[in-house]
């Protein structure tokens, strides 16, 4: 429902008008001056900077009642979905621009979900989360724990394999 809609995006909004949550994109934009500019590196730089406060106000507020949505870009990719009928009222575009001010965005951004949570995540001044899985650790022979290990083939790619 609209009123549902409203509540999840209230919340994501409360948790990205937190001050250290304003102080660390207003430094991204500071460091990151040409964000702006397409193709231009600090459009990229901006970009990673943007996903990892937005997975933490994901990891904070989606898996919460009334929600329980999946943490992180799972849980937006779910809440998109859910949203998906009542994305055009205009209750709902007004809430999404304000998110997007919040972040210092242009008001008719699109936020688009990653395809995957990146594995390696850059943090400057240390301020992220710590990512957490759900996938079990595994154990190779040699004592490595990982979530999964690779191998490089014959032909010089790497393939996914399970732990002998």
């Amino acid at each position: 429902s609209v009123e549902e809609a409203l509540a999840v995006q209230a919340a994501l909004q409360r948790a990205l008008a937190e001050p250290s949550v304003q102080q660390s994109l207003r430094r991204a934009e500071a460091l990151h001056p040409r964000r702006g500019q397409r193709g231009h590196a600090d459009q990229e730089a901006f970009a990673s900077r943007l996903h990892v406060v937005l997975l933490g106000a994901f990891k904070a507020v989606l898996p919460q009642q009334p929600w329980c949505l999946a943490p992180g870009w799972e849980g937006y990719r779910q809440m998109l979905a859910r949203m998906e009928s009542v994305a055009e009222d205009p209750r709902i575009i007004r809430s999404r621009e304000e998110t997007n001010r919040l972040l210092g965005l242009p008001r008719h951004t699109i936020l688009k979900p990653l395809q995957e949570e990146p594995v390696v995540i850059d943090t400057p001044e240390g301020t992220s989360v710590a990512p957490e899985y759900d996938a079990v650790m595994l154990t190779d022979r040699d004592g490595d724990a990982a979530h999964e290990f690779w191998e490089e083939d014959q032909a010089g790619s790497l393939k996914r394999t399970l732990p002998r």
